[in-house]
């Protein structure tokens, strides 16, 4: 009986004009996001394609969806033909999950057609890219620095950056551990310099800087000199052997010249491993996306149970808004309730409590609380910013994608089941 219900829900909602508005905007969007003007970077327009897709269309499409799923129940009720369905002896849980698994298959094919396109779109844009420029169509795994330190005396520290200056006066230095273990040997590996740049010497674009990398282990190391730009990351080849022979790593970097200086932290240096699976980390992203899709479906549903069709759009449209900036009412509760935090730092004359965040930390802090508790954490399905880095979607995030989904919205099938069986019919 699901099955039916949802074959009927998809059958009606696929005659929707609004579901073909969705689909012709979106196809429009994809084609003239490459024609939108971009810096001077080659890669530029794949991330644009890529950023037009997974927000604005993406947007558009998860919009309409609630349009559909929050009105399919209230025009039913409105209309008499939800009495045929439950003359029969079916459940009102199976009514409810028949009705999100047609619109979760609806989303399905919203994706699908429009993730097609999109992935021929930067396929097309990425044959005519240089190979330096590839690595965006990359799944690189990615290695942080187990341990960063200064070899000499950093020249100083300004905002948690410390400063070395030129002519090995201080030489900042990163070690990686097990490399081989976390990867496959016959990957290519490379080093990633996110640093900051400056010189005595007035403005400029670049800084020579001396890179080495040692192979902790066999002592095998590597010394080159290359220009870092400002603003810019640095890509390093690593060599096979150096790797290879352990899978443990120290690079150290340094400026040339005395009047040059360049600011180093903890996170400046990541290792990656080069493969080439951007198909299957695109795959996922399109997978976390559709778990995006079913959770709001299910919500939208879950308030058609109860509402009416207007009130369910605007309740599921407010959940989805609010759902995106839990970090900021996370934020602004922990203000309220740490809004003193800093008094002893104060003169005693402006030690005196503000009335005013006293009283809206009394009135604010638990609602606070509980509506990050109680809301969707729809910021946990961003995959955008690993397709931007060419970085692979570990799988700890797709299987707490998944099962973050499982979770909430298998609380809010049944939440839809109970309200549902209580509403009166007849």
């Amino acid at each position: 009986m699901i099955l039916t219900i949802a074959s009927h829900t998809f059958r009606e909602a696929i005659r929707k004009k609004t579901l073909h508005v969705l689909i012709g905007l979106g196809v429009l969007i994809l084609i003239v996001s490459p024609l939108i003007p971009t810096t001077d970077e080659p890669d530029a327009r794949i991330k644009i394609t890529l950023v037009a897709f997974f927000q604005v269309v993406m947007l558009l499409c998860i919009i309409g969806v609630i349009f559909l799923s929050a009105t399919s129940l209230p025009h039913e009720i409105e209309d008499r033909t939800i009495y045929g369905i439950l003359s029969k002896p079916v459940s009102r849980l199976k009514i409810v999950a028949g009705k999100i698994a047609g619109f979760a298959l609806l989303s399905a094919l919203l994706l699908m057609i429009l993730s097609l396109l999109n992935m021929a779109t930067i396929q097309r844009i990425a044959s005519k890219l240089p190979e330096e420029y590839k690595g965006i169509l990359k799944a690189r795994k990615e290695f942080k620095a187990s341990q960063f330190s200064i070899k000499g005396d950093p020249h100083h520290t300004r905002e948690g950056i410390l400063w070395i200056a030129g002519g090995r006066t201080g030489i900042a230095s990163w070690s990686f551990s097990d490399l081989c273990k976390k990867s496959e040997n016959k990957s290519s590996f490379e080093i990633e310099l996110n640093l900051k740049i400056e010189s005595g010497k007035g403005f400029i674009d670049t800084v020579p800087l001396v890179i080495g990398t040692e192979n902790a282990l066999s002592g095998r190391c590597k010394t080159e000199v290359l220009s870092a730009k400002v603003d810019k990351p640095l890509p390093v080849k690593l060599d096979a052997e150096i790797v290879q022979e352990g899978g443990a790593i120290n690079v150290t970097i340094f400026p040339i010249h005395l009047a040059d200086y360049v600011g180093v932290r903890h996170d400046s240096a990541t290792v990656f491993s080069i493969q080439k699976g951007f198909v299957s980390n695109y795959a996922k992203a399109i997978v976390i996306t559709f778990l995006k899709f079913l959770l709001i479906v299910t919500i939208a549903v879950m308030g058609s149970t109860y509402l009416s069709a207007p009130v369910s759009i605007v309740s599921a449209l407010v959940v989805f808004l609010c759902g995106h900036i839990l970090e900021f009412i996370r934020d602004f509760s922990l203000l309220m309730q740490h809004q003193n935090v800093h008094s002893h730092d104060l003169p005693a004359v402006l030690k005196k409590p503000n009335i005013f965040l006293v009283y809206m930390d009394y009135l604010m802090k638990k609602p606070l609380e509980w509506l990050s508790f109680i809301l969707p954490d729809f910021k946990r399905f961003d995959s955008l910013k690993f397709l931007l880095k060419g970085i692979n979607i570990p799988p700890e995030t797709l299987g707490f994608s998944l099962g973050y989904t499982a979770i909430y919205a298998g609380s809010c099938l049944c939440i839809s089941a109970i309200i549902f069986k209580k509403r009166e019919f007849f």
